[in-house]
């Protein structure tokens, strides 16, 4: 399980360094990459509801390898049409339409692989696998651009999804439910699971939190290719290079310290963005300086990054196996479709918004504003996980 996301994720990183390297190369700009996150999160906003049902009420082993299939073709497609800006972006779009379908379902099958007291290592399992795999994915996608260029690099992201399509062969049967009640009865009784979930407040606690947390990569991830070739000095096609290593690092940090079992599910989300604002906030005061070398700069963004991938990490993985301890697995998939819509609106949202702060008030500005947000919702969070003890 963890291997096909982690495989099918590099190919994914692959497929989306082409787009924001050959996008932002050709205009310069902050809101040409908002452009290319619009059109990965447009998919998800508008068919992973869907997506979560299916997986709710079919053989998720079967919606994984027909996933995988689909978009080893369009990738096939944007081999033969690479030259064509708007058909490759047109195909992209398919892209990750099918892997709409194919991420609720993998969310919601590994809970039925493992033990209720397994998910919290599970978890961390998981989220390294998909953070991991499009960490790498990207790290080494701008090797291969870099010295052999964009076709080297689909060809490869090609031959991953297939290796991805016969890999879940080796799984049983994923059958979220054992009844054979209709089609009607099923929806009407995931309904009535969404009605219970959101009537939790620690339910939608978290599940807004996991929600959110693409939002706010989304943010950095638009913001990222203009800071480093205006600020740091780094083109396009080396910044992922700098970038990946020490997000990398953090990640695994985060991965470890999460599993702690004695420990409020709530702090760790707390600390996530505690960690995430003042790392972030620190940033924007270094680089409104003129006076600050570059030496300083360089290492500051580093350990910036670092922070980052911590932060975000210990939040994703506490409030995805607060979920999957919570909600039953038959309804897992509808409720990690919901959480991918929320998070493509979100994204959608923060990543124009970035581009529009960024030419308001410039990158320090933009850093020193998101940072303090982020402190003061961790000292919110940490507050009401007090109250309401979780």
């Amino acid at each position: 399980m963890s291997t096909t996301l982690f495989l099918g994720q590099i190919a994914s990183g692959f497929l989306l360094l082409s787009l924001i390297s050959s996008v932002f190369t050709k205009t310069g700009s902050n809101f040409a990459v908002s452009g290319v996150v619009l059109s990965l999160a447009l998919p998800s906003f508008l068919l992973v509801a869907v997506a979560g049902l299916v997986a709710d009420l079919f053989d998720r082993k079967k919606i994984i390898i027909a996933a995988n299939a689909t978009i080893a073709g369009v990738v096939l497609l944007i081999l033969f049409s690479l030259e064509k800006v708007f058909a490759s972006i047109s195909l992209s779009f398919l892209y990750f339409a099918g892997n709409t379908f194919f991420l609720p379902a993998i969310s919601a099958a590994s809970a039925q692989l493992v033990k209720k007291s397994q998910l919290a290592f599970a978890n961390s399992i998981f989220i390294l696998a998909l953070a991991g795999g499009q960490l790498f994915g990207l790290f080494v996608a701008s090797i291969i651009n870099f010295f052999f260029g964009n076709v080297a690099t689909l060809m490869v992201s090609e031959a991953l999804l297939i290796i991805c399509i016969f890999i879940p062969f080796l799984l049983p049967k994923l059958m979220p439910r054992k009844d054979s009640a209709s089609i009607f009865k099923i929806i009407y009784d995931i309904g009535r699971g969404f009605i219970y979930i959101f009537r939790a407040k620690t339910i939608w606690f978290f599940f807004l939190t996991f929600a959110f947390m693409p939002g706010i990569v989304a943010f950095g991830g638009t913001l990222g290719p203009g800071f480093f070739n205006d600020i740091v000095g780094v083109s396009i096609g080396k910044s992922p290079l700098i970038i990946m290593p020490p997000v990398a690092l953090g990640v695994l940090l985060g991965a470890f310290f999460v599993n702690r079992p004695k420990v409020r599910d709530s702090f760790f989300i707390a600390q996530g963005l505690g960690v995430l604002g003042f790392s972030t906030a620190l940033l924007g005061l270094l680089i409104s300086f003129d006076s600050v070398r570059y030496f300083l700069v360089f290492l500051a963004v580093v350990l910036f990054l670092i922070c980052a991938g911590f932060g975000a990490i210990i939040s994703i993985i506490a409030s995805r196996t607060v979920l999957q301890r919570r909600v039953a697995h038959n309804y897992q998939g509808t409720v990690f479709g919901a959480s991918i819509v929320l998070s493509s609106l979100v994204a959608s949202l923060m990543s124009p918004i970035a581009a529009t702060m960024e030419i308001l008030i410039g990158y320090a500005n933009v850093l020193i504003f998101a940072g303090l947000s982020f402190l003061v919702v961790s000292a919110v969070i940490g507050q009401v996980g007090k109250r309401w003890k979780f």
